[in-house]
């Protein structure tokens, strides 16, 4: 298995790899190529002379560019018109004031067929006397000798030779300088790249480093962790990102076991119930009666919805149930929905109305939107206070119906409306209970809603009662059928 290398050793790695190449690429130019580069820079700056004397020949001024020219660039220039020398410059120890008639003539020929100029690069040559007088031409190591003609015509029939020479010196020892030099600042900058490096990775690393040992703390359940990376825009972006996603967990972490504490509630006391009329009903005579076996019956089906529940909350938030979504009656569905509520309004006085002006007909699972109903109207029952008045409200706006269950029970703060929809979470711990409820009805129902694709709120004070609405919009004109069925 490979090892992964710590992030403050790769930039270590990066850095002084960079540091050599810029060092290699230095070497390259500052040695390496030296040479190559000084003769490219001389015969340019050459030819560079000629084409100033051939564009400034008729300027009153020539002699003295001529000297300009030959003092910056270290060079000598003849310049010839016919048969005549027109301009010189210092003569000694140049080259092309040596040349006979002859090398002249030929290099004319050389410029003219290579289309008006002409560059012969020649070793330098040293004139030695020796003892019996005779002269001993030898080549300079290393050094070169430019000569450059330029032939430029005008309108009169004689021609303009411009001469120019240079030498190019040995650059040995200037080589050997730098390389000297470059071999101290590659030292230099290779122990300085690697303390600035170690310096940068642990300025950069560490807040990293103390993100990763608070992450493992959280990893293992310590949501009261406080993570404190900071020093760069992207660490602190991490360490803000870090610390939100603790509030959550904590939060997400307290309301699971708010949930498990509810669901143990729900499900002790109708197990409860069951266990004492059953052992009531086993030891008493005259016990065994239809009213009693009706509670065990209503008790056992109040379990088998919280059962239900908790399988339908957990397939709808893993996409595991279809909807069945077709042409219906949605007016007779919460007619038919209602009715189930009638010992409410009969034995415990709440008073339930319906205000509608018309049917209407929507594309959509009826048995999933029965359950959206009875969990608006449970919701409504559960928390209403002394007021028992319950309006389920159907309007139509703009193409969609919206259906409103509005209480007058004791509200829900503003801080809590966010959270109302969440699987976990329960706002009154210690509300009364009906037979029809689950305590996570609310999830469910979101779930349901997001599946229809329906928009869904609530606006709620405390104090003046809350209002659960969904929206879905009106079926088009096709064959509908009746929704007689309830859900169970």
């Amino acid at each position: 298995m490979k090892t992964e290398t710590s992030l403050q050793w790769k930039l270590v790695k990066y850095l002084l790899a960079f540091v050599i190449a810029l060092l290699a690429l230095l070497w390259l130019f500052q040695v390496v190529f030296l040479d190559s580069f000084y003769q490219r820079f001389k015969i340019e700056g050459i030819e560079k002379i000629g084409n100033t004397l051939a564009a400034n020949l008729q300027s009153e001024k020539f002699t003295e560019i001529v000297a300009q020219q030959a003092r910056q660039n270290d060079a000598c220039i003849r310049v010839l018109h016919g048969i005549y020398q027109i301009q010189t410059t210092n003569t000694m120890g140049c080259q092309i004031y040596n040349l006979k008639n002859s090398d002249i003539a030929h290099y004319i020929a050389l410029a003219e067929a290579n289309g008006g100029d002409y560059l012969d690069i020649q070793s330098e040559q040293v004139v030695s006397e020796l003892p019996n007088g005779s002269l001993l031409f030898s080549n300079k190591q290393g050094s070169r000798n430019l000569i450059y003609f330029k032939i430029v015509e005008d309108n009169s029939a004689l021609k303009t030779i411009i001469m120019v020479n240079t030498h190019i010196s040995p650059v040995n020892a200037t080589t050997e300088t730098l390389r000297t030099q470059l071999s101290y600042i590659a030292l230099i900058v290779i122990i300085a790249s690697l303390g600035l490096a170690y310096l940068m990775s642990r300025k950069i690393v560490k807040p990293i480093v103390n993100i990763n040992q608070s992450a493992r703390q959280m990893a293992e359940g310590n949501y009261d962790i406080v993570f404190t990376g900071r020093g760069y825009k992207e660490i602190t972006q991490l360490n803000d990102t870090m610390n939100h996603t603790t509030r959550k967990l904590k939060e997400v972490d307290q309301m699971r076991r708010d949930l498990i504490a509810n669901v143990s509630h729900d499900l002790r006391t109708p197990l409860t119930m069951i266990s004492g009329y059953g052992e009531m009903m086993r030891d008493l005579p005259g016990e065994n009666t239809p009213e009693n076996v009706q509670v065990i019956i209503d008790e056992a089906h109040r379990l088998s919805n919280l059962v239900n529940d908790l399988l339908d909350l957990s397939k709808l938030q893993e996409k595991k149930i279809e909807l069945h979504a077709r042409n219906f009656d949605l007016t007779q569905l919460i007619e038919t929905v209602l009715h189930r509520y009638e010992k409410f309004t009969t034995q415990d006085g709440f008073d339930i109305q319906f205000q509608h002006t018309e049917s209407v007909v929507v594309n959509a699972d009826p048995d999933r939107l029965g359950q959206v109903l009875y969990n608006f109207i449970n919701n409504a029952i559960n928390y209403s206070l002394e007021d028992k008045r319950i309006v389920i409200r159907q309007t139509i706006v703009d193409g969609q119906v919206r259906v409103e269950v509005e209480d007058h029970g004791e509200g829900i703060s503003e801080d809590k409306l966010n959270y109302i929809w969440d699987r976990y979470y329960k706002i009154d711990k210690t509300h009364k209970r009906s037979s029809a409820g689950s305590g996570i009805g609310l999830a469910i129902v979101r779930e349901i809603l997001e599946l229809h694709q329906a928009r869904y709120g609530v606006r709620s004070q405390v104090g003046q009662g809350s209002v659960f609405w969904f929206a879905l919009p009106l079926a088009a004109s096709a064959p509908q059928e009746k929704c007689a069925s309830e859900h169970s």
